[in-house]
């Protein structure tokens, strides 16, 4: 850290009227990078934190900037995305939830990480010039937030986690009435065919690029949402499955592998199409005919505005899926 930022924010701090304890603190706390899940949890311990109750569930608020830009907007920002959660999962996933909110040059959420091995934490990055719109509109905290309902899984099968997050995240902003259903569907447009395996590609748990990852996981759940409808003739989805799965692990300090989770996942809905799914696409680049799933479900795009067809074959499903689940 330059001298002039480490004395910046020790005046600031002395104008909040910190103990002197609490400035050498806090001067500590930010003479880190916060980039390591050590430091993030060296930090939520260093830091004070402000406390917010969610559905009985505590998240523990943490600013690395004494100074604590838009204070009551990020506290806004923090209940209004765990609400998100709470409507997909029917709770807040976790019984515990650390955020470290770290602060950047600029407007916007600049990106966030989620870690499990000593508790479930958050670091996120939000601009000191953030507005209400960018606050309004962003995804990355819900998404962030989402990482934390599932259990841990080998590394090698981390397109299950972030193929669920980028799947999740906007199904469960609809259901808390924080986004248009349309925008669920834009973003599986211009998104999936990221996600289609290339020419050389491996199946999911050996191709780490980027697209796979995150776009081919989230194919991977989108399918799975659409074989447990049909077969349950749009009853359940997978958000009954994934449901199921984070109130047995707890979330996300747990360790599973991921034939558990889909099995227990597949218990819930009483099928097996999560395992069958899992075993087809794991090793065996798997087209998911894109094309031809969006006709059915009557979704397109034309003149960069999403269009539905009411009459398509699994509209009522394409419905199904952004309705929040009874219970809710």
């Amino acid at each position: 850290m330059r001298r002039n930022d480490l004395i910046r924010r020790l005046t600031a701090a002395l104008l909040l009227g910190a103990s002197g304890a609490g400035i050498a603190q806090m001067a500590l706390a930010q003479s880190v990078s916060y980039e390591s899940g050590r430091e993030v949890y060296d930090g939520v311990k260093a830091l004070p934190s402000e406390r917010v109750e969610v559905a009985g569930a505590d998240i523990e608020v943490h600013f690395a900037d004494p100074a604590k830009p838009h204070h009551d907007a990020v506290v806004a920002w923090i209940r209004r995305s765990a609400a998100a959660l709470i409507a997909y999962f029917g709770r807040f996933p976790v019984a515990r939830l650390d955020i470290l909110v770290v602060s950047t040059d600029g407007d916007g959420v600049r990106g966030g990480t989620t870690f499990g091995f000593a508790g479930s934490a958050i670091r996120i990055h939000v601009g000191r010039d953030t507005g209400a719109k960018s606050f309004n509109e962003d995804w990355i905290l819900v998404h962030e937030m989402v990482h934390a309902a599932l259990p841990n899984v080998p590394r090698r099968s981390l397109w299950v986690q972030e193929g669920q997050a980028v799947y999740v995240e906007p199904i469960a902003r609809v259901q808390a009435g924080l986004l248009d259903p349309s925008e669920v569907w834009r973003w599986a447009l211009v998104g999936m065919p990221k996600g289609e395996p290339a020419e050389g590609d491996l199946g999911l748990d050996g191709t780490h690029t980027w697209g796979r990852t995150y776009w081919g996981g989230a194919g991977f759940w989108m399918l799975a949402d659409l074989r447990i409808r049909e077969r349950t003739h749009n009853q359940i989805g997978l958000q009954t499955a994934l449901r199921a799965i984070n109130h047995e692990s707890g979330g996300n300090t747990a360790e599973w592998s991921v034939e558990q989770l889909m099995a227990r996942g597949d218990a819930a809905t009483g099928g097996h199409d999560l395992t069958q799914l899992y075993t087809a696409m794991r090793d065996h680049p798997t087209s998911l005919d894109l094309a031809t799933l969006f006709e059915q479900l009557g979704v397109s795009m034309k003149a960069g505005q999403v269009v539905f067809d009411d009459r398509a074959p699994l509209a009522e499903v394409r419905r199904a899926i952004t309705t929040p689940a009874p219970g809710s």
